[in-house]
């Protein structure tokens, strides 16, 4: 039978910026990896998107690099949903409830699901994914009348991350992932109450 303190422990699986996130969890004295996997069952695209305007200063937004100034335009995101016969690869990354909730406020155009099932190996813990919410979908329809782009900046820390997970993981995320169908603009992140990890 699994320790209380055990089942204190989730992990979410990330498949985007999260897989940077490689450092283990550790809580009174143990230590739990973040796990490599793969979520099957799920498909990877640009398919979730912010409108960076109503982003507040003290709020997760991007920033135009030269000018300092936010940008009116939609950004968008990674997103993943259910197809079958289909395989995301990414990282699992332990939370406790703290962490956990930092995510939870973090990920605002995303929706917490369970995919415990759903991730190989097989984990003796809850695993969590975000999926974008609808409106954030709805946001990065191509027909919609305001821009939507793709932080240049994202895009490369994202196949950094999966370049560094391990050999030929890279590779695993370009054929897995939908191509990109948004124009690139240089954009930086700005996201005040980062977690104590970093994690961003």
């Amino acid at each position: 039978m699994a320790s209380t303190e055990e089942q204190t422990i989730d992990y979410v699986f990330g498949y985007g910026s999260l897989v940077e996130f490689k450092e283990p969890l550790v809580t009174e004295g143990r230590v739990f990896p973040a796990v490599p996997g793969r979520l099957c069952g799920f498909w990877r695209f640009w398919g979730a998107a912010m409108n960076n305007w109503e982003a507040t200063d003290a709020e997760k937004h991007f920033v135009d690099p030269e000018s300092g100034l936010k940008p009116r335009i939609k950004v968008v995101y990674l997103d993943i949903a259910e197809r079958q016969g289909s395989t995301v690869n990414g990282l699992a990354i332990p939370v406790d409830a703290t962490r956990l909730a930092e995510l939870d406020l973090r990920e605002v155009n995303y929706s917490r699901i369970e995919v415990s099932s759903a991730f190989v190996p097989t984990l003796s813990h809850r695993i969590f994914t975000y999926v974008g919410t609808d409106a954030a979908r709805d946001r990065s329809r191509l027909e919609t009348s305001d821009a939507v782009h793709a932080s240049r900046q994202y895009v490369k820390r994202i196949k950094r991350a999966f370049s560094a997970l391990g050999p030929d993981e890279l590779a695993e995320y370009e054929r897995t992932t939908e191509p990109l169908r948004f124009p690139e603009r240089d954009l930086e992140l700005r996201y005040p109450h980062l977690p104590a990890d970093g994690v961003a």
